[in-house]
């Protein structure tokens, strides 16, 4: 594997940096430490930094010789509302945080590509936009709504994750849809409580929360092409604190992903009228409120074609995938890709657990592999 050599030679540097966004996991909007460390370094490269940028993002910049191109990379900072069970000894340092999704390796390879590329000679402008809350609380769309492109602008964007696939594959990347679209529900039954005895002085939300339950799983097998993907999970059903007490209220929570837009839209109108009905069948208020967490993820042909000729450049043709099923996992790297050809690469990290699991370990290998794919992209397009 045609590794650059100087940012193999940096990768201890940068473990260790790695190590330490890892003993001090931060969530969404809230990455203080991370983003501090993130801008004091790219200062000391040399790059013109900008901090704040859709709350706690950060964007540096390199510009040389001629700026008639430029070039975005991206990574996102934050942890996840979780515990590690880890024996390491840089394991989170904060209970119920941790770096379960390598977001500290994305933040970790971007660095040492950057200060590999401040000592290199290249014609245009290089954006690194090192983002907040990709977890669905919507950082990309934060960054994007505090004028990224507008005051930063990119002519392709790239990014990547890494992923535990158990394979001998180095990098996978293939144009289209790589990954689904990610909204979340929530879905509020108002009934009337009363005592356990007597259900028909009642209108009993947990039996229409149920009946919700079981009706939602047929939206996807009975309305959905067969040939499309879809999702509907329900992830969590609260209702209740003991157990001779109907309660006033039940609450589910669905996530919904879908890869193209119209079984997106199917899965929305059903959702409003399964709860319709089953609302006036049972005379309880169901309200249902939806938050995008992420759009479909969908490569660029040109950018992923270029992207294409640079992972067979770093990782040889036995290492590339270019032809996968689509995740039905989502990403808000997304909301990029609806405004600038992008690609949106998936790094086999080499793991036997998976992501957001608390057993997960970040592959430390993955800073020079990733490294040296980021660096290939700019080198190559700002000749």
């Amino acid at each position: 594997m045609p590794l650059i050599p100087e940012i193999v030679a940096m990768q201890e540097e940068f473990q260790a940096i790695r190590q330490q966004i890892h003993q001090d996991p931060e969530l969404g909007f809230e990455e203080v430490l991370t983003s501090g460390l993130v801008a004091d370094k790219l200062k000391e490269f040399g790059y013109e930094v900008h901090t704040g940028v859709g709350k706690t993002g950060v964007v540096g910049v390199l510009k040389k010789g001629n700026l008639a191109k430029k070039i975005g990379l991206r990574a996102d900072m934050d942890a996840l509302p979780m515990p590690e069970h880890n024996d390491l000894p840089y394991k989170s340092q904060i209970p119920n945080r941790m770096h379960a999704c390598g977001h500290d390796g994305h933040s970790a390879s971007l660095l040492l590509a950057a200060k590999y590329l401040a000592s290199q000679e290249f014609n245009g402008i290089l954006n690194l936009y090192l983002q907040p809350a990709e977890e669905g609380l919507g950082g990309a769309k934060a960054m994007l709504e505090d004028g990224l492109l507008e005051r930063f602008d990119s002519d392709m964007i790239f990014g990547w994750h890494n992923i535990p696939l158990g394979t001998d594959k180095k990098i996978y990347l293939e144009s289209g849809a790589v990954m689904a679209s990610a909204d979340s529900y929530t879905i509020e039954i108002k009934g009337q409580g009363g005592h356990g005895s007597a259900p028909e002085k009642c209108k009993d939300p947990v039996l229409a929360a149920s009946l919700l339950v079981v009706a939602l799983q047929s939206i996807v097998s009975r309305n959905i092409d067969p040939q499309h993907s879809a999702v509907v999970s329900v992830g969590a059903f609260n209702a209740g604190n003991t157990f001779n007490i109907i309660p006033d209220r039940a609450t589910l929570k669905l996530s919904v992903r879908a890869l193209d837009a119209e079984s997106q839209e199917i899965v929305a109108e059903h959702i409003s009228k399964i709860a319709k009905g089953i609302a006036l069948a049972h005379g309880v208020e169901i309200e249902i409120t939806k938050q995008a967490a992420a759009t479909i993820m969908f490569n660029d042909p040109k950018a992923t074609a270029f992207a294409q000729e640079v992972a067979l450049e770093v990782f040889g043709k036995e290492a590339c995938c270019f032809e996968y099923p689509a995740a039905m996992g989502s990403e808000d790297f997304g909301y990029f890709a609806q405004l600038r050809p992008c690609a949106y690469a998936f790094l086999e990290n080499e793991n036997t657990h998976y992501l957001h699991t608390s057993s997960y370990v970040f592959n430390d290998a993955l800073l020079a592999r990733a490294a040296s794919y980021y660096a290939r992209l700019v080198l190559n397009y700002l000749k």
